[in-house]
């Protein structure tokens, strides 16, 4: 059992089971999409896009999580397809299939950083969509969720580096100050920065 499978391993939905606003935000058309959502532990994110009837497709490293999005989504009435996957690894995910990929909070080893922006840009069709919601290094003041290792967090600079290697157009991309209350861990006041990519 991993650290997240051990986070996780809790009667309760540590990060409930409503969407995230800046996911809702984004995505709110009905139907269709193939959708990845990476590192998406429990489903709750998943279960909102497979309501709206869109082809929503999991990829997380804990086991007991994917469980939990099987069961949220079984008691939602829907489907998701789960996939038991370390998504820091080369090609975790398929090439050019996915219309819209989705990170939320999916923070990773600092050493896995640049191949899962790599994934979440490359499972994604030309023309595309990448939506994203990381905490920003500036939580740690706020300590309201989140790693606690600055490593782990995100500044603009270096996202802006980083997709200045890649094929994308920045539809958005800023550090805010927002009220995030999503189950037990996320907690009040928080720094983060929220993306909006396109393919080309």
């Amino acid at each position: 059992m991993n650290s997240w499978d051990e986070k996780f391993d809790e009667a309760h939905y540590i990060y409930g089971t409503e969407p995230n606003d800046w996911l809702k935000e984004n995505i709110y058309e009905k139907g269709g999409l193939k959708i990845a959502l990476l590192a998406e532990g429990e489903g709750r994110n998943a279960v909102y896009l497979a309501k709206l009837g869109h082809e929503a497709g999991t990829y997380d490293y804990s086991k007991v999580g994917l469980d939990k999005t099987i069961r949220l989504a079984e008691s939602e009435g829907v489907e998701i397809e789960t996939h038991l996957q370390d998504i820091t690894i080369t090609d975790a995910l398929p090439k050019n299939f996915y219309d819209i990929a989705v990170n939320i909070f999916g923070h990773v080893p600092a050493e896995g950083k640049k191949n899962m922006l790599k994934n979440l840009i490359d499972c994604v069709k030309p023309g595309g969509r990448i939506i994203f919601e990381f905490y920003s290094k500036r939580q740690l003041e706020f300590q309201t969720g989140g790693p606690k290792k600055s490593d782990m967090l995100y500044n603009l600079r270096e996202l802006e580096e980083e997709f200045s290697h890649r094929d994308v157009e920045i539809i958005s991309l800023s550090e805010k100050i927002v009220e995030r209350h999503e189950g037990t861990m996320h907690r009040g006041r928080s720094a983060v920065i929220e993306g909006h990519l396109k393919k080309k």
